[in-house]
Formats: C-alpha cells, sequence, structure tokens
C-alpha cells in the first residue's frame, strides 16, 4: 500500500504550497453561503446532506452504496485522489465526510487543523469563484470496519472493554435538552463534549495531543479499549472519531444513525432516561 500524500490532520501554512497537486481534491462542506463569501482556492464545495440517510428515527445514517457512488462521483473523486476536507465550523461535517471515506476504504484523506477559520485567521490566499469538478465514476463500497450500527451497540452495552463517549453538549447529556422522544444515553456512556478537543481561541484548531488524552484517559477511554464516539446526528461525534485517529486509537467506530436514532426508537435501552416535554 501506498504512503498517503499528506499526514491526516494538516495545518493550513502546510497545505498552501500544494494546492496546485493534481492529486489532491480539496473538499468544502461549508454552507453555500459561507462557500461563495471565501473558500481556499481550488476547493470544491460538497453538499453535506448528499452523505447522509433519512429514515425511520434517524436523519443521519450512512447511505447506500449506490447513494454514496452518487455523491462521491458529482465532485469528481477518483480511488487516486487523496481528499482534504474542511468546513466552516470547526470540521464536524469534514470530519464526517472522514468517517464516510474511512468506512469506504478510501485511504488518502486528510482534514485541515481548525478548517476555514484557522486558514482565515493566517491570512492565506482564499477565492470566491465556485470550482466545478469533473464528475467522475466512483464506486462506493461499505466495508463495515468502520461503522457501529444500533444492533452492534446493544451487543456491546456491559462490556468493560468497550467505552460510549458520548459527543454531546452538556446540556444534552444532562438531559437539559432534550431534542429526541427519549433524553438520557446509551447506558454505560461517559462524556466527551466535542469542543474538549478544540481550541476555540485558536482557529478552532485541535488542542495539544497530550491535553486530549488527558482528557480521554480520565475517562477510561483508552488505547486499548474499544472506543465507540456518538452524538446525536454522528456529525460531532464524527470529529471526535477523527481526533481518536489523529491520536493513534486503533479500535474505533462511528454510529452513523447516533442518538436521533437510539432516542427516538421504542425499545432501546437508555440510562437517566427523560420523556421529551
Amino acid at each position: 500500500m501506498k504512503a498517503p500524500l499528506l499526514p491526516i490532520l494538516i495545518d493550513p501554512a502546510e497545505l498552501i504550497d500544494k494546492l496546485s497537486d493534481p492529486r489532491l481534491l480539496i473538499i468544502d462542506l461549508s454552507y453555500r453561503g459561507a462557500y461563495d463569501k471565501g473558500h481556499v482556492p481550488g476547493a470544491i464545495r460538497m453538499v453535506y446532506p448528499s452523505i447522509l440517510n433519512a429514515h425511520d428515527n434517524s436523519d443521519c445514517d450512512i447511505p447506500s452504496n449506490e447513494v454514496l457512488s452518487h455523491a462521491l462521483s458529482v465532485i469528481g473523486l477518483t480511488p487516486e485522489h487523496h481528499v482534504v476536507a474542511y468546513d466552516g465550523q470547526g470540521n464536524p461535517m469534514a470530519s464526517r465526510l472522514f468517517w464516510t471515506l474511512e468506512e469506504m476504504g478510501h485511504t488518502g484523506v486528510s482534514v485541515i487543523n481548525g478548517g476555514w477559520a484557522a486558514w482565515k485567521s493566517e491570512g492565506l490566499p482564499a477565492e470566491q469563484k465556485c470550482s466545478v469538478p469533473q464528475p467522475s465514476n466512483y464506486q462506493a463500497r461499505r466495508t463495515g470496519k468502520a461503522l457501529a450500527t444500533k444492533e452492534y451497540i446493544l451487543s456491546k452495552i456491559g462490556d468493560p472493554n468497550t467505552v460510549f463517549l458520548d459527543s454531546r453538549t452538556p446540556e444534552e447529556f444532562a438531559n437539559e435538552l432534550i431534542i429526541t422522544d427519549r433524553g438520557g444515553k446509551i447506558p454505560g456512556a461517559v462524556h466527551f463534549d466535542w469542543l474538549n478537543a478544540v481550541d476555540e481561541e485558536n482557529g478552532m484548531r485541535l488542542r495539544p495531543k497530550e491535553d486530549i488524552l488527558r482528557v480521554l484517559h480520565r475517562l477510561g477511554a483508552t488505547p486499548d479499549k474499544e472506543i465507540i464516539p456518538y452524538c446525536q446526528t454522528h456529525m460531532r461525534s464524527a470529529h471526535t472519531y477523527f481526533v481518536l485517529k489523529y491520536l493513534g486509537y486503533k479500535n474505533i467506530l462511528g454510529y452513523a444513525a447516533g442518538y436521533s436514532e437510539w432516542g427516538n426508537d421504542t425499545d432501546t435501552p437508555i440510562e437517566n432516561e427523560q420523556k421529551a416535554a
């Protein structure tokens, strides 16, 4: 297997001299208005919902191979491309694309440290023109290697070697904000707000590795365990998944359907359950 062109986390200044490399595909997952105001030169905007699947109780599950193939062909992805993703919200959407490509076994994927906020803070060049991709014929194939389903999570509740990381806000975790029919958490889950890994005063870049590891270890989320981060829609928890990858964790799965599925299901076990008002 060839070594990736870039590390999975790349600082804006390290990317600037590589933007003209045809092997790179720069993907902006920001909202249309934000993209139009300015983006990384050459970046192609991807419509974030195109990599989501709404069904039953969840509006954020992973789509079928056919839907993913179409979404990734629209942006011109080929198996040879190294994807560099970012967004303007601290990279939760970019991380969801990272996780999606991981689930498909696409090995060349990076995220810009801090995303658009960091790029702007360094005063790097930006453009406003829309970059139009050459459509491809990408064939997506889900592998199951990065995906935790509801059934899988049910089988892991109470397993001392599995840690559920709840990446929602403190208000959601404590039922001060209930978005689903049933508030609470997956039994045994520990709270790791996704922003624990982000330095909001430093262009939304990641905090130093040792600081993040200190928090994770205190929660029992050590590299020898299986870690399953989740949030409401696997956007914030995709960021946590990416952070764990960056830290060198090997045994990580993402719950794509998220707590939107778990909390709206009538039969799933919930710790600290509280009905929505």
